[in-house]
């Protein structure tokens, strides 16, 4: 799960916005700062979801696709 760009991207920005919803948290907050708070988390999870994925996918040293030449075809059959 690790391996692929999504599942990279979904483990880290879990992992980044619980940290920041345990670190903000206060002790006896109203049930609108409460709801506030999730808001909150839910955008930096996106955010940070988003990012890392880009980030992953434009640091990757795979191709994500194989071009063949048009003149190595012949007979119009594929060169593998």
């Amino acid at each position: 799960m690790l391996d692929t760009s999504v599942g990279f991207s979904f483990v880290t920005s879990i992992i980044i916005t619980t940290i920041i919803y345990f670190i903000n948290r206060g002790s006896n907050p109203s049930e609108q700062q409460n709801k506030e708070k999730i808001n909150e988390a839910i955008i930096i999870c996106m955010i940070s979801f988003i990012v890392i994925l880009f980030g992953k996918l434009s640091l990757s040293s795979m191709p994500s696709s194989v071009i063949v030449k048009t003149s190595d075809m012949k007979g119009g059959q594929c060169p593998f």
